[in-house]
């Protein structure tokens, strides 16, 4: 079992500096594995623009299983809540106007599971390469206004390893 921390600052696009504490714990077998990750995000200030986004937390747990070389097959549930907003950019955005503007309907959380497949080539011309697809399916969310609801979501990703040796 291996367990990893990381803590963070200043998130790049929010304008305001952010303490961004993280946890990791993982557990690896041959042919499987699993693991809990917890995140959070702690706004310190306003931004030039007179608000601050909300705090933020973000949970979520997993389990792998490997049935060969090539293939991987997981499962998660993943946990996010987000504040609200204190303020607004009033030079921008009128309240009156635009109900989504309005900083105590800008908060909520969500629960998903998603589920993913990656597969590596050892390999042949793709030697190195990996293909991750993960698909979401959200099984609960509560958002505090009239804030856009998620159905599900599509990663796909394409990597490739380098040995610099």
């Amino acid at each position: 079992m291996h367990i990893r921390s990381c803590f963070c600052a200043l998130a790049a696009g929010s304008g305001t500096w952010d303490v961004m504490p993280g946890i990791t714990v993982l557990g690896m077998s041959e042919g499987w594995s699993w693991g809990l990750q917890g995140a959070g995000r702690l706004r310190l200030g306003e931004n030039n623009r007179g608000y601050r986004p909300g705090q933020s937390a973000m949970g979520t747990a997993w389990f792998a299983l490997r049935p060969s070389d090539m293939l991987s097959l997981s499962v998660r549930a993943e946990w996010r809540l987000w504040g609200d907003y204190a303020g607004h950019d009033a030079a921008y955005m009128n309240p009156m106007m635009a109900p989504t503007v309005r900083e105590e309907l800008r908060g909520g959380s969500r629960v998903d599971v998603p589920l993913g497949l990656n597969m590596y080539f050892p390999d042949g011309a793709l030697a190195g390469h990996r293909l991750a697809v993960e698909w979401h399916v959200p099984v609960r969310q509560s958002l505090h206004g009239p804030q856009l609801e998620s159905d599900w979501m599509l990663t796909v990703g394409w990597q490739k390893s380098f040995d610099p040796h």
